[in-house]
């Protein structure tokens, strides 16, 4: 993997769209990974993130609805 992006606390690292990080985990809508908590917009983004993190958490990669 190359360099990690920036991901802001309330991106949505698969598509990009602002979330709400409290909502979301009260939606059930975040998952942890390497220590790390992510928020997400659905349980679409948040199931392909988990299926393959490094995809969307590597610099090439471009957020995209």
């Amino acid at each position: 993997m190359t360099q990690p992006r920036t991901i802001a606390a309330n991106e949505d690292p698969v598509c990009g769209m602002k979330v709400d990080p409290d909502e979301a985990r009260v939606n059930g809508l975040t998952l942890n990974h390497e220590g790390t908590e992510y928020a997400f917009c659905g349980k679409g983004c948040m199931l392909e993130f988990r299926d393959n993190p490094d995809r969307y958490l590597d610099s090439s990669y471009t957020p995209s609805m």
